[in-house]
């Protein structure tokens, strides 16, 4: 009588533990795995970066809505083969994390492991001088 109450109820809450499942299935196939990264940079840069996004809104343009979109899609062209031609500078840093997708977080491991916050400052200010054009 015993056996036969236990397997009523894995009946009972069989279909609940599957729909669940699947639940946390789609919801997973809906949203892309992310992973994080830290960045460190001067807080002048910080700064620069936040006013060039301000404006950038304010006329109009929004092809980066964040600091972080920005940082994302300057890593993403040193990735594909961007030339840094700006230097780091020393000062007061800033950390921040954003989220990447994989095939940029692991891009950003595989450089080297205490050159990465000085390569990573040198990709933003060498995006931010190619993204801004000279007013003539």
């Amino acid at each position: 009588m015993e056996l036969h109450a236990r397997s009523k109820r894995k009946e009972v809450l069989a279909p609940l533990a599957t729909a669940s499942e699947t639940a946390g299935e789609k919801r997973a196939e809906k949203d892309t795995p992310r992973y994080s990264i830290t960045v460190r940079y001067d807080t002048l840069l910080y700064d620069t970066l936040q006013n060039m996004i301000r404006s950038a809104h304010t006329a109009q343009d929004f092809t980066y809505t964040s600091l972080a979109d920005f940082i994302r899609a300057a890593l993403r062209a040193y990735k594909d083969g961007m030339v840094l031609t700006e230097l780091d500078q020393s000062g007061h840093k800033i950390e921040t994390s954003l989220r990447v997708e994989r095939d940029l977080w692991l891009f950003y491991k595989s450089l080297p492991g205490r050159m990465r916050s000085k390569i990573l400052e040198r990709v933003i200010r060498t995006f931010m001088r190619q993204s801004t054009v000279p007013c003539d």
